[in-house]
């Protein structure tokens, strides 16, 4: 419990429907939570919570990532101050340096569906392109290698607001932009669960704009949230 808010460390398995409108969930350990309106912001699971009705399912697929961590040692130090991106042979590629020493560098995009295997290939990638904007990169220890899974929207923008279900709102499909979208989604979906808009910079990428996510329209939010 923290600034009113109560959190639960435990998974969401299935939407509770109740009276044709989005009334909560279930959680991994069994325990039922009620909601006026729910969120779902599953990432790359999003389209796979139980219970969500055919209709509203989001148009969301997995999106392939791996990334490195290396360590900079003290001699090294210090070899980055500030994060660097850049397009290297038409791929993005980020290096982000901690405070810690690590040094992290991102990341493949591959349309792999839910395989999450790290390979050599894309550990070359990473490194090859960074070491185009860094060379000094090669001489650093490798320390982890990881892959993970983006979700990603049939047009790659996020899906944001209300869907056909009453009671339910997207805020999933933020491809390779989710912890930089965090901010501005946070402050759009408090609005919509607040005042019953979508703030007009968030419109754009209602979930109406595909049928799949079988979306409301803003009215429908107000009533929502009434």
């Amino acid at each position: 419990f923290r600034s009113g808010v109560v959190f639960r460390r435990s998974p969401a398995e299935r939407l509770t429907v109740t009276g044709g409108r989005a009334a909560g969930a279930v959680l991994a350990d069994g325990t039922g939570v009620g909601a006026d309106q729910v969120v779902l912001a599953a990432g790359s699971l999003s389209g796979r919570l139980a219970g969500l009705p055919e209709e509203v399912l989001p148009p969301v697929r997995p999106v392939k990532g791996q990334v490195l961590r290396l360590t900079v040692p003290p001699a090294y130090a210090p070899f980055l101050s500030r994060t660097v991106r850049a397009v290297v042979r038409g791929g993005h590629v980020y290096l982000v340096p901690r405070e810690n020493g690590e040094l992290v560098v991102g990341a493949t995009s591959e349309e792999l569906g839910w395989d999450t295997t790290v390979t050599a290939g894309g550990v070359y990638e990473l490194l090859r392109d960074a070491h185009e904007l860094v060379p000094g990169i090669t001489e650093l220890p490798l320390t982890e290698t990881r892959a993970g899974l983006r979700p990603a929207s049939p047009d790659n923008a996020p899906l944001l607001g209300p869907t056909a279900l009453p009671g339910l709102l997207l805020a999933t499909g933020h491809h390779r932009n989710g912890v930089l979208l965090t901010p501005v989604t946070g402050d759009a979906m408090a609005e919509a669960l607040t005042t019953g808009e979508l703030p007009e910079v968030a419109r754009p990428f209602a979930p109406g704009r595909f049928a799949s996510a079988g979306a409301a329209p803003v009215s429908a939010l107000q009533e929502q949230s009434a």
